[in-house]
């Protein structure tokens, strides 16, 4: 009896590797995806990170074949969808939309238990300019007539903004650098901050600047934080531009929405890295999805930068947050 089942396993053995020698089966095996991918956005659905995700994840999903599934885990300051994303398998399954810099914003200020080795950049994708707005009725037209304001009715002119990011960093940087005496108000969401100023509450926000032109034409840009020229501001100034007149200068700062793996990926699955990178510019290329961005106000800002450029921009932003986190502290 034990010589018939051993002869029947070796048997079985040797059905197996003659089955996994086929041309078929072989590439069965070795293909990747062969289900669909998910895509984790840590914040709730409608955000500009959302937005960004499901607007790309069709295009992604073409090239790839499979459909790309969004789900939205939100909770502490997008902690809790970080952390599921992280313990999910480095498979290549599951991808991470992450915003930079609310993804250091809990590493550095609320030791957040995950850091930036735990994910792997795969692109920058969209690098988001911060802009200064006003209403449209609003009497300062310029960026120096707010100045001039601030520095007249000091402690009176309020100006709003996004707790915890790029947004908070800029306004915090020109109090420091031009001597503003302002009310600074911090909102939990760039929605409630863009409510704020087109119900009246405050005398400016600082937000980004895509984002914000969607309120046009009741609002209007007085500069923007980075020297990349919007379609959507075409005459809204470079605000170090605006600095040299003061002796001033401040770092470029803005929002970065980001796409990355699990850490691990790219070593364990090196094919299917190379892959993603492939299907991921492809898509970025795609017709369709260029005029999507041409029509949203966000072509300028939307590229394929490569894992090795994004990383250095999401470093420096957190590098910059930690170079000014007292400010944040005060």
């Amino acid at each position: 009896m034990k010589s018939f089942r051993a002869a029947r396993n070796s048997a079985l053995l040797s059905l197996l590797a003659a089955l996994a020698l086929l041309p078929g089966v072989s590439r069965a095996a070795e293909e990747w995806p062969t289900r669909p991918i998910i895509v984790v956005v840590p914040f709730a659905a409608g955000g500009s990170l959302d937005r960004v995700a499901r607007a790309f994840a069709p295009f992604l999903g073409k090239e790839l074949n499979v459909p790309i599934v969004i789900e939205n885990r939100a909770g502490a300051s997008g902690q809790v969808g970080v952390q599921y994303f992280l313990q999910r398998p480095a498979d290549g399954y599951t991808l991470l939309a992450g915003a930079q810099p609310n993804f250091s914003t809990p590493i550095i200020f609320q030791k957040a238990p995950f850091g930036l080795g735990n994910i792997e950049l795969i692109n920058a994708h969209e690098v988001d300019g911060v802009s200064i707005t006003v209403l449209a009725e609003s009497p300062f037209r310029t960026f120096d007539d707010l100045h001039k304001a601030i520095k007249a009715q000091p402690g009176k002119i309020t100006i709003a903004f996004p707790r915890g990011g790029s947004n908070q960093l800029l306004a915090l940087l020109l109090k420091e650098k031009l001597g503003w005496d302002v009310l600074l108000v911090p909102y939990d969401s760039g929605a409630a901050t863009r409510t704020a100023l087109l119900g009246g509450h405050v005398t400016a926000i600082v937000n980004g600047a895509v984002t914000d032109a969607e309120m046009k034409p009741r609002v209007r840009s007085l500069t923007l934080s980075t020297p990349t020229k919007l379609s959507v501001w075409p005459d809204s100034p470079y605000v170090n531009d605006l600095l040299k007149a003061h002796g001033a200068r401040i770092p470029d700062v803005g929002d970065v929405r980001f796409f990355a793996f699990k850490k691990g990926v790219r070593a364990q699955h090196p094919d299917r890295w190379e892959k993603l990178l492939r299907a991921y510019q492809a898509a970025m290329k795609n017709p369709e999805y260029r005029a999507m961005m041409e029509k949203m106000g966000a072509a300028e800002e939307a590229d394929y930068r490569g894992p090795e450029q994004s990383q250095r921009i999401i470093d420096d932003l957190h590098n910059l947050l930690v170079e000014h986190r007292s400010k944040f502290e005060e």
